[in-house]
Protein backbone atom coordinates (compact mmCIF):
# COMPACT_ATOMS: atom_id res chain seq x y z
CA UNK A 1 0.00 0.00 0.00
CA UNK A 2 1.58 3.30 -1.09
CA UNK A 3 1.53 6.69 0.63
CA UNK A 4 -1.36 8.00 -1.49
CA UNK A 5 -3.56 5.05 -0.53
CA UNK A 6 -2.67 5.44 3.14
CA UNK A 7 -3.46 9.14 2.93
CA UNK A 8 -6.85 8.44 1.34
CA UNK A 9 -7.77 5.90 4.00
CA UNK A 10 -6.80 8.29 6.80
CA UNK A 11 -8.78 11.15 5.25
CA UNK A 12 -11.83 8.88 4.75
CA UNK A 13 -11.81 7.57 8.32
CA UNK A 14 -11.13 10.94 9.93
CA UNK A 15 -13.46 12.92 7.69
CA UNK A 16 -16.52 10.74 8.00
CA UNK A 17 -15.67 9.72 11.57
CA UNK A 18 -15.66 13.36 12.68
CA UNK A 19 -18.75 14.07 10.56
CA UNK A 20 -20.75 11.62 12.70
CA UNK A 21 -20.29 13.97 15.67
CA UNK A 22 -22.08 16.81 13.84
CA UNK A 23 -25.50 15.20 14.25
CA UNK A 24 -28.00 14.81 17.06
CA UNK A 25 -27.34 11.15 17.94
CA UNK A 26 -28.42 8.57 20.48
CA UNK A 27 -25.04 6.83 20.42
CA UNK A 28 -22.54 9.68 19.90
CA UNK A 29 -22.13 13.10 21.53
CA UNK A 30 -22.79 16.14 19.37
CA UNK A 31 -19.62 18.25 18.95
CA UNK A 32 -20.46 21.43 17.07
CA UNK A 33 -16.94 22.29 15.88
CA UNK A 34 -16.98 18.99 13.97
CA UNK A 35 -18.99 20.73 11.23
CA UNK A 36 -15.98 23.00 10.68
CA UNK A 37 -13.39 20.21 10.63
CA UNK A 38 -15.16 17.35 8.79
CA UNK A 39 -15.75 19.18 5.45
CA UNK A 40 -12.03 20.04 5.24
CA UNK A 41 -11.07 16.37 5.33
CA UNK A 42 -13.93 15.05 3.19
CA UNK A 43 -13.32 17.66 0.50
CA UNK A 44 -9.63 16.81 0.47
CA UNK A 45 -10.48 13.12 0.20
CA UNK A 46 -12.77 13.40 -2.83
CA UNK A 47 -10.47 15.81 -4.68
CA UNK A 48 -7.42 13.51 -4.58
CA UNK A 49 -9.35 10.51 -5.92
CA UNK A 50 -10.13 9.72 -9.52
CA UNK A 51 -13.54 11.11 -10.41
CA UNK A 52 -15.60 7.89 -10.36
CA UNK A 53 -13.83 6.40 -7.37
CA UNK A 54 -14.03 9.63 -5.37
CA UNK A 55 -17.75 10.07 -6.05
CA UNK A 56 -18.58 6.46 -5.17
CA UNK A 57 -16.54 6.36 -1.96
CA UNK A 58 -17.78 9.77 -0.79
CA UNK A 59 -21.40 8.68 -1.26
CA UNK A 60 -20.61 5.49 0.63
CA UNK A 61 -18.97 7.50 3.42
CA UNK A 62 -22.00 9.73 3.88
CA UNK A 63 -24.42 6.78 3.79
CA UNK A 64 -22.43 4.89 6.43
CA UNK A 65 -21.72 7.82 8.72
CA UNK A 66 -25.26 9.22 8.61
CA UNK A 67 -26.94 5.86 9.23
CA UNK A 68 -24.57 5.02 12.09
CA UNK A 69 -24.85 8.42 13.77
CA UNK A 70 -28.66 8.58 13.53
CA UNK A 71 -29.28 4.94 14.39
CA UNK A 72 -32.25 4.60 16.74
CA UNK A 73 -32.99 8.34 16.86
CA UNK A 74 -36.69 7.79 16.18
CA UNK A 75 -38.39 5.00 18.14
CA UNK A 76 -41.78 3.33 17.96
CA UNK A 77 -43.55 0.17 19.03
CA UNK A 78 -43.70 -0.79 15.35
CA UNK A 79 -40.06 -1.90 15.00
CA UNK A 80 -40.27 -2.65 11.28
CA UNK A 81 -41.80 0.68 10.34
CA UNK A 82 -39.40 2.70 12.47
CA UNK A 83 -36.38 0.83 11.08
CA UNK A 84 -37.49 1.60 7.53
CA UNK A 85 -38.17 5.23 8.42
CA UNK A 86 -34.78 5.68 10.12
CA UNK A 87 -32.81 4.15 7.24
CA UNK A 88 -34.78 6.02 4.57
CA UNK A 89 -34.48 9.36 6.38
CA UNK A 90 -30.76 8.93 7.12
CA UNK A 91 -29.99 7.85 3.56
CA UNK A 92 -31.86 10.79 2.01
CA UNK A 93 -30.03 13.13 4.36
CA UNK A 94 -26.72 11.51 3.37
CA UNK A 95 -27.47 12.13 -0.32
CA UNK A 96 -28.31 15.76 0.44
CA UNK A 97 -24.88 16.24 2.03
CA UNK A 98 -23.12 14.25 -0.68
CA UNK A 99 -24.41 16.13 -3.73
CA UNK A 100 -22.37 19.36 -3.24
CA UNK A 101 -19.15 17.32 -2.97
CA UNK A 102 -19.99 15.43 -6.15
CA UNK A 103 -20.73 18.63 -8.10
CA UNK A 104 -17.56 20.29 -6.78
CA UNK A 105 -15.49 17.27 -7.84
CA UNK A 106 -16.84 17.60 -11.38
CA UNK A 107 -16.47 21.38 -11.82
CA UNK A 108 -13.46 22.28 -9.66
CA UNK A 109 -10.72 20.80 -11.91
CA UNK A 110 -11.95 22.94 -14.81
CA UNK A 111 -12.02 26.18 -12.82
CA UNK A 112 -9.12 25.99 -10.37
CA UNK A 113 -6.84 28.22 -12.44
CA UNK A 114 -9.24 31.19 -12.46
CA UNK A 115 -8.42 33.88 -9.90
CA UNK A 116 -10.40 33.47 -6.60
CA UNK A 117 -12.80 30.98 -8.21
CA UNK A 118 -11.01 27.89 -6.79
CA UNK A 119 -11.86 28.86 -3.21
CA UNK A 120 -15.44 29.88 -4.01
CA UNK A 121 -16.72 26.89 -5.98
CA UNK A 122 -17.34 24.69 -2.95
CA UNK A 123 -19.07 27.27 -0.69
CA UNK A 124 -21.26 28.52 -3.52
CA UNK A 125 -22.34 24.99 -4.47
CA UNK A 126 -22.92 23.84 -0.88
CA UNK A 127 -24.96 26.93 0.00
CA UNK A 128 -26.98 26.68 -3.23
CA UNK A 129 -27.78 22.99 -2.71
CA UNK A 130 -28.86 23.40 0.91
CA UNK A 131 -30.87 26.50 0.08
CA UNK A 132 -32.71 24.76 -2.75
CA UNK A 133 -33.45 21.78 -0.52
CA UNK A 134 -35.10 24.16 1.95
CA UNK A 135 -37.63 25.21 -0.68
CA UNK A 136 -39.13 21.79 -1.24
CA UNK A 137 -38.51 18.14 -0.41
CA UNK A 138 -38.18 15.84 2.60
CA UNK A 139 -35.76 18.17 4.40
CA UNK A 140 -37.46 21.51 3.88
CA UNK A 141 -36.87 23.96 6.65
CA UNK A 142 -33.67 24.31 8.65
CA UNK A 143 -33.37 21.12 10.71
CA UNK A 144 -30.99 19.31 8.33
CA UNK A 145 -28.75 22.36 7.99
CA UNK A 146 -28.92 23.69 11.54
CA UNK A 147 -25.66 21.96 12.43
CA UNK A 148 -23.84 24.72 10.54
CA UNK A 149 -25.12 27.36 12.98
CA UNK A 150 -22.02 27.32 15.13
CA UNK A 151 -20.13 30.07 16.92
CA UNK A 152 -20.45 32.66 19.70
CA UNK A 153 -23.51 34.88 19.96
CA UNK A 154 -21.69 37.89 18.50
CA UNK A 155 -20.80 35.85 15.38
CA UNK A 156 -24.35 34.54 14.98
CA UNK A 157 -25.74 38.06 14.51
CA UNK A 158 -24.89 37.81 10.79
CA UNK A 159 -28.08 35.73 10.55
CA UNK A 160 -30.02 39.00 10.94
CA UNK A 161 -28.68 39.95 7.49
CA UNK A 162 -28.34 36.73 5.49
CA UNK A 163 -30.02 34.04 7.59
CA UNK A 164 -28.68 30.52 8.01
CA UNK A 165 -26.99 30.58 4.60
CA UNK A 166 -24.14 32.77 5.87
CA UNK A 167 -22.98 30.00 8.23
CA UNK A 168 -23.05 27.35 5.52
CA UNK A 169 -21.13 29.65 3.17
CA UNK A 170 -18.52 30.75 5.75
CA UNK A 171 -17.61 27.26 6.98
CA UNK A 172 -17.63 25.77 3.48
CA UNK A 173 -15.43 28.64 2.30
CA UNK A 174 -12.94 27.87 5.07
CA UNK A 175 -12.84 24.21 3.99
CA UNK A 176 -12.22 25.31 0.41
CA UNK A 177 -9.41 27.73 1.33
CA UNK A 178 -7.65 25.13 3.45
CA UNK A 179 -7.90 22.61 0.60
CA UNK A 180 -6.56 25.14 -1.90
CA UNK A 181 -3.67 25.82 0.48
CA UNK A 182 -3.07 22.09 0.86
CA UNK A 183 -2.83 21.70 -2.91
CA UNK A 184 -0.30 24.54 -3.02
CA UNK A 185 1.73 23.10 -0.14
CA UNK A 186 0.69 26.05 2.08
CA UNK A 187 2.89 28.45 0.12
CA UNK A 188 2.04 31.83 1.67
CA UNK A 189 2.82 33.65 -1.57
CA UNK A 190 0.15 31.65 -3.41
CA UNK A 191 -2.51 31.60 -0.71
CA UNK A 192 -2.17 34.90 1.17
CA UNK A 193 -4.85 36.85 -0.72
CA UNK A 194 -7.40 34.09 -0.12
CA UNK A 195 -6.71 33.94 3.62
CA UNK A 196 -6.73 37.73 3.89
CA UNK A 197 -10.10 37.92 2.14
CA UNK A 198 -11.48 35.36 4.57
CA UNK A 199 -10.03 37.08 7.64
CA UNK A 200 -11.41 40.46 6.55
CA UNK A 201 -14.86 38.87 6.13
CA UNK A 202 -14.72 37.34 9.61
CA UNK A 203 -13.63 40.67 11.13
CA UNK A 204 -16.56 42.38 9.42
CA UNK A 205 -19.00 39.76 10.77
CA UNK A 206 -17.73 40.12 14.34
CA UNK A 207 -17.75 43.92 14.10
CA UNK A 208 -21.32 43.90 12.86
CA UNK A 209 -22.37 41.54 15.67
CA UNK A 210 -20.72 43.72 18.31
CA UNK A 211 -22.42 46.87 17.01
CA UNK A 212 -25.84 45.20 16.72
CA UNK A 213 -25.77 43.79 20.25
CA UNK A 214 -24.44 47.05 21.72
CA UNK A 215 -27.12 49.23 20.12
CA UNK A 216 -30.02 47.00 21.17
CA UNK A 217 -29.17 46.58 24.86
CA UNK A 218 -31.39 49.42 26.05
CA UNK A 219 -34.51 47.63 24.74
CA UNK A 220 -34.37 45.27 27.72
CA UNK A 221 -35.64 48.10 29.98
CA UNK A 222 -39.29 47.23 29.18
CA UNK A 223 -40.20 43.65 30.08
CA UNK A 224 -43.16 41.45 30.90
CA UNK A 225 -43.08 38.46 33.23
CA UNK A 226 -43.97 35.29 31.34
CA UNK A 227 -44.49 31.82 32.78
CA UNK A 228 -43.62 28.90 30.48
CA UNK A 229 -45.50 25.88 31.81
CA UNK A 230 -45.09 22.13 31.29
CA UNK A 231 -47.53 19.52 32.63
CA UNK A 232 -45.18 17.02 34.25
CA UNK A 233 -46.11 13.31 34.14
CA UNK A 234 -46.89 11.77 37.52
CA UNK A 235 -44.51 8.83 37.04
CA UNK A 236 -41.76 10.87 35.38
CA UNK A 237 -42.28 9.09 32.05
CA UNK A 238 -43.36 11.35 29.16
CA UNK A 239 -46.75 10.54 27.64
CA UNK A 240 -46.27 8.97 24.23
CA UNK A 241 -47.92 10.85 21.37
CA UNK A 242 -47.84 7.62 19.41
CA UNK A 243 -51.03 6.59 21.23
CA UNK A 244 -52.72 9.79 20.07
CA UNK A 245 -51.54 9.39 16.48
CA UNK A 246 -52.43 5.70 16.23
CA UNK A 247 -55.41 5.28 18.53
CA UNK A 248 -56.68 8.86 18.99
CA UNK A 249 -56.21 8.58 22.73
CA UNK A 250 -57.42 11.64 24.67
CA UNK A 251 -56.37 13.14 28.00
CA UNK A 252 -58.19 12.59 31.27
CA UNK A 253 -60.29 15.76 30.98
CA UNK A 254 -61.00 16.62 34.63
CA UNK A 255 -57.52 15.73 35.84
CA UNK A 256 -55.75 17.71 33.10
CA UNK A 257 -57.97 20.78 33.43
CA UNK A 258 -57.36 20.74 37.16
CA UNK A 259 -53.61 20.79 36.54
CA UNK A 260 -53.90 23.67 34.04
CA UNK A 261 -56.05 25.64 36.52
CA UNK A 262 -53.69 25.03 39.41
CA UNK A 263 -50.49 25.89 37.53
CA UNK A 264 -52.06 29.03 36.05
CA UNK A 265 -53.09 30.16 39.53
CA UNK A 266 -49.55 29.59 40.84
CA UNK A 267 -48.02 31.49 37.92
CA UNK A 268 -50.44 34.42 38.33
CA UNK A 269 -49.76 34.57 42.08
CA UNK A 270 -46.08 35.02 41.17
CA UNK A 271 -46.96 38.08 39.02
CA UNK A 272 -46.83 36.38 35.62
CA UNK A 273 -48.79 38.44 33.11
CA UNK A 274 -48.64 35.87 30.31
CA UNK A 275 -48.92 32.13 30.98
CA UNK A 276 -47.95 29.85 28.10
CA UNK A 277 -48.45 26.08 28.15
CA UNK A 278 -46.70 23.30 26.21
CA UNK A 279 -48.01 21.80 22.96
CA UNK A 280 -50.73 19.15 23.54
CA UNK A 281 -51.46 20.53 27.02
CA UNK A 282 -54.74 18.63 26.64
CA UNK A 283 -56.11 16.32 23.93
CA UNK A 284 -59.91 16.00 23.74
CA UNK A 285 -62.71 14.57 21.67
CA UNK A 286 -64.36 17.10 19.36
CA UNK A 287 -67.62 17.11 21.33
CA UNK A 288 -65.80 18.59 24.34
CA UNK A 289 -64.48 21.66 22.48
CA UNK A 290 -67.16 24.15 23.60
CA UNK A 291 -66.82 23.04 27.18
CA UNK A 292 -63.03 23.33 27.04
CA UNK A 293 -63.00 26.77 25.41
CA UNK A 294 -65.37 28.10 28.05
CA UNK A 295 -63.07 26.75 30.76
CA UNK A 296 -60.00 28.39 29.18
CA UNK A 297 -61.90 31.68 29.08
CA UNK A 298 -62.75 31.41 32.78
CA UNK A 299 -59.14 30.59 33.72
CA UNK A 300 -57.84 33.70 31.92
CA UNK A 301 -60.45 35.98 33.55
CA UNK A 302 -60.12 34.56 37.06
CA UNK A 303 -56.34 34.92 37.05
CA UNK A 304 -56.22 38.24 35.15
CA UNK A 305 -53.62 36.92 32.72
CA UNK A 306 -53.06 36.43 29.01
CA UNK A 307 -53.43 32.69 28.52
CA UNK A 308 -51.46 30.97 25.75
CA UNK A 309 -52.64 27.39 25.66
CA UNK A 310 -52.25 24.60 23.11
CA UNK A 311 -54.75 21.81 22.77
CA UNK A 312 -55.75 19.24 20.17
CA UNK A 313 -59.00 17.53 19.37
CA UNK A 314 -59.60 14.26 17.57
CA UNK A 315 -62.68 13.02 15.72
CA UNK A 316 -64.07 9.54 15.28
CA UNK A 317 -64.00 9.76 11.49
CA UNK A 318 -61.49 11.92 9.64
CA UNK A 319 -59.02 14.34 11.17
CA UNK A 320 -59.00 16.87 13.99
CA UNK A 321 -56.78 19.88 14.66
CA UNK A 322 -53.71 20.85 16.70
CA UNK A 323 -54.41 24.38 17.97
CA UNK A 324 -52.90 27.28 19.93
CA UNK A 325 -55.09 29.93 21.56
CA UNK A 326 -54.24 33.34 22.99
CA UNK A 327 -56.89 34.67 25.38
CA UNK A 328 -56.75 38.08 27.06
CA UNK A 329 -57.60 39.06 30.65
CA UNK A 330 -61.26 39.63 29.75
CA UNK A 331 -61.67 36.23 28.16
CA UNK A 332 -61.52 37.39 24.55
CA UNK A 333 -60.08 34.90 22.08
CA UNK A 334 -57.48 37.09 20.39
CA UNK A 335 -55.77 34.39 18.31
CA UNK A 336 -56.83 30.90 17.25
CA UNK A 337 -53.96 29.26 15.37
CA UNK A 338 -53.81 25.82 13.73
CA UNK A 339 -50.42 24.15 13.40
CA UNK A 340 -49.13 24.37 9.84
CA UNK A 341 -46.12 22.04 9.68
CA UNK A 342 -47.14 18.72 11.15
CA UNK A 343 -44.67 15.98 11.99
CA UNK A 344 -45.04 12.81 9.92
CA UNK A 345 -46.35 11.85 6.50
CA UNK A 346 -49.44 10.07 5.22
CA UNK A 347 -50.89 7.80 7.89
CA UNK A 348 -47.88 8.14 10.18
CA UNK A 349 -47.44 10.75 12.91
CA UNK A 350 -49.53 13.91 13.30
CA UNK A 351 -50.66 13.88 9.69
CA UNK A 352 -52.63 10.70 10.42
CA UNK A 353 -55.01 12.46 12.83
CA UNK A 354 -54.73 16.23 12.24
CA UNK A 355 -55.32 18.61 9.34
CA UNK A 356 -52.54 21.09 8.69
CA UNK A 357 -53.44 24.74 9.06
CA UNK A 358 -53.20 27.68 6.70
CA UNK A 359 -49.73 29.02 5.98
CA UNK A 360 -50.46 32.20 7.96
CA UNK A 361 -48.81 33.43 11.16
CA UNK A 362 -51.18 35.19 13.55
CA UNK A 363 -50.29 38.06 15.88
CA UNK A 364 -52.04 40.72 17.95
CA UNK A 365 -51.24 43.97 19.72
CA UNK A 366 -51.22 43.75 23.53
CA UNK A 367 -50.02 45.95 26.40
CA UNK A 368 -46.85 43.84 26.24
CA UNK A 369 -46.04 44.42 22.59
CA UNK A 370 -47.06 42.60 19.43
CA UNK A 371 -47.44 38.91 20.29
CA UNK A 372 -47.28 36.17 17.67
CA UNK A 373 -48.07 32.50 18.10
CA UNK A 374 -47.04 29.28 16.36
CA UNK A 375 -46.52 25.66 17.36
CA UNK A 376 -43.33 23.59 17.64
CA UNK A 377 -42.04 22.55 14.19
CA UNK A 378 -43.48 25.66 12.54
CA UNK A 379 -40.41 27.50 13.85
CA UNK A 380 -38.21 25.31 11.66
CA UNK A 381 -39.41 27.11 8.53
CA UNK A 382 -37.72 30.47 8.31
CA UNK A 383 -39.66 31.81 5.32
CA UNK A 384 -42.94 30.95 7.07
CA UNK A 385 -41.90 32.74 10.26
CA UNK A 386 -40.83 35.79 8.21
CA UNK A 387 -44.49 36.78 8.37
CA UNK A 388 -43.96 37.53 12.06
CA UNK A 389 -41.26 40.07 11.18
CA UNK A 390 -43.58 41.68 8.61
CA UNK A 391 -46.15 42.02 11.41
CA UNK A 392 -43.50 43.54 13.76
CA UNK A 393 -43.90 40.74 16.31
CA UNK A 394 -42.04 41.48 19.56
CA UNK A 395 -42.65 38.17 21.36
CA UNK A 396 -43.21 34.78 19.71
CA UNK A 397 -44.95 32.12 21.81
CA UNK A 398 -44.32 28.68 20.31
CA UNK A 399 -45.09 25.70 22.59
CA UNK A 400 -43.70 22.29 21.71
CA UNK A 401 -43.81 18.57 22.25
CA UNK A 402 -40.33 17.43 21.17
CA UNK A 403 -39.84 14.15 19.33
CA UNK A 404 -37.21 12.91 19.53
CA UNK A 405 -36.56 14.37 22.97
CA UNK A 406 -34.63 17.64 22.84
CA UNK A 407 -31.44 18.10 24.85
CA UNK A 408 -30.91 21.80 24.11
CA UNK A 409 -32.88 24.82 22.84
CA UNK A 410 -34.25 24.38 19.31
CA UNK A 411 -34.75 26.77 16.36
CA UNK A 412 -32.92 29.55 18.19
CA UNK A 413 -31.83 31.24 14.97
CA UNK A 414 -35.34 32.58 14.30
CA UNK A 415 -34.98 35.25 16.99
CA UNK A 416 -31.80 36.64 15.43
CA UNK A 417 -33.21 36.47 11.91
CA UNK A 418 -36.42 38.30 12.74
CA UNK A 419 -35.73 40.30 15.90
CA UNK A 420 -38.33 38.96 18.34
CA UNK A 421 -38.01 37.28 21.73
CA UNK A 422 -38.91 33.60 21.66
CA UNK A 423 -40.72 31.64 24.41
CA UNK A 424 -40.89 27.86 23.96
CA UNK A 425 -42.53 25.78 26.73
CA UNK A 426 -41.47 22.25 25.82
CA UNK A 427 -42.78 18.85 26.81
CA UNK A 428 -40.26 16.00 26.52
CA UNK A 429 -37.23 18.28 26.32
CA UNK A 430 -35.85 21.72 27.06
CA UNK A 431 -38.07 24.78 27.56
CA UNK A 432 -36.36 28.13 27.04
CA UNK A 433 -36.67 31.85 26.53
CA UNK A 434 -34.32 33.83 24.31
CA UNK A 435 -34.15 37.48 23.38
CA UNK A 436 -34.10 39.14 19.94
CA UNK A 437 -30.31 38.69 19.75
CA UNK A 438 -30.57 34.94 20.20
CA UNK A 439 -29.30 34.96 23.78
CA UNK A 440 -30.91 32.15 25.80
CA UNK A 441 -32.07 33.98 28.92
CA UNK A 442 -33.28 30.90 30.77
CA UNK A 443 -33.94 27.23 30.13
CA UNK A 444 -35.62 24.34 31.94
CA UNK A 445 -35.13 20.64 31.34
CA UNK A 446 -38.28 18.63 31.94
CA UNK A 447 -36.28 16.15 34.04
CA UNK A 448 -35.44 18.92 36.50
CA UNK A 449 -38.44 21.25 36.20
CA UNK A 450 -39.68 21.55 39.79
CA UNK A 451 -43.40 22.26 39.51
CA UNK A 452 -43.08 22.67 35.73
CA UNK A 453 -43.12 26.48 35.68
CA UNK A 454 -40.28 28.66 34.39
CA UNK A 455 -40.51 32.44 34.92
CA UNK A 456 -38.69 35.15 33.07
CA UNK A 457 -38.96 38.89 32.40
CA UNK A 458 -39.04 39.07 28.61
CA UNK A 459 -38.36 42.22 26.51
CA UNK A 460 -41.59 43.71 25.14
CA UNK A 461 -39.88 45.32 22.16
CA UNK A 462 -38.13 43.56 19.32
CA UNK A 463 -35.74 44.87 16.67
CA UNK A 464 -36.00 45.29 12.91
CA UNK A 465 -33.60 43.11 10.92
CA UNK A 466 -32.16 43.32 7.42
CA UNK A 467 -33.02 39.66 6.78
CA UNK A 468 -36.72 40.31 7.35
CA UNK A 469 -36.54 42.78 4.43
CA UNK A 470 -34.16 41.17 1.90
CA UNK A 471 -34.92 37.53 2.71
CA UNK A 472 -32.81 34.76 1.15
CA UNK A 473 -30.78 36.98 -1.16
CA UNK A 474 -27.54 35.13 -0.38
CA UNK A 475 -29.21 31.80 -1.11
CA UNK A 476 -30.44 32.95 -4.52
CA UNK A 477 -27.07 34.53 -5.36
CA UNK A 478 -25.41 31.17 -4.64
CA UNK A 479 -27.94 29.35 -6.85
CA UNK A 480 -27.08 31.74 -9.70
CA UNK A 481 -23.36 31.35 -8.95
CA UNK A 482 -23.61 27.56 -8.96
CA UNK A 483 -25.34 27.60 -12.36
CA UNK A 484 -22.62 29.84 -13.77
CA UNK A 485 -19.89 27.59 -12.36
CA UNK A 486 -21.48 24.54 -13.97
CA UNK A 487 -21.83 26.37 -17.33
CA UNK A 488 -18.23 27.65 -17.31
CA UNK A 489 -16.82 24.27 -16.32
CA UNK A 490 -18.80 22.62 -19.13
CA UNK A 491 -17.41 25.14 -21.64
CA UNK A 492 -13.86 24.52 -20.39
CA UNK A 493 -14.40 20.77 -20.54
CA UNK A 494 -15.45 21.01 -24.21
CA UNK A 495 -12.46 23.21 -24.99
CA UNK A 496 -10.12 20.67 -23.41
CA UNK A 497 -11.70 17.90 -25.49
CA UNK A 498 -11.13 19.88 -28.68
CA UNK A 499 -7.50 20.46 -27.80
CA UNK A 500 -7.03 16.72 -27.33
CA UNK A 501 -8.50 16.14 -30.79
Amino acid sequence: MNFRQNKSIILFILGFGIFMFTRRSEILPSIQIAIVIAPVLILRFIRIQSTKKGIFLTLLGFLLSMNIALWGLFTSKDAGAVLTFNILRSSLLAILYFLPYMIDRLVYPKLKKINFVPTLTFPIIVTAMFFLSSLEGPFDGGSAKGVFVYGPQIFKQIASVTGMWSFIFIYSWLASIINFSWENKFSWKKIQKYFLAYIITIIFIYSYGFIKISFSKDLKAETVKIAAVVLLPEDGKPVSMEEVFKYKKVSNYDETISKIENLTEIAASNDAKIVSFQEFAIVINEENRSRLLQKFKEIAIENNIYLSVSYAYVVKEGKGKNLHLLIDTEGNFLLDYQKRFLWGFGDHGETAVFWKGAEVIQSTETPYGQIGISICRDMNFSRFIRQAAKQNVDIMLSPSYDYPRSTKPSYTLRSIEYGFSFVRPTYNGVSFVEDYNGKVLKQMNMDDAGNGIMYLDVPTKGVKTVYSVIGDLLGWFCVLGALLLIIFSTINWKRDDKRLE
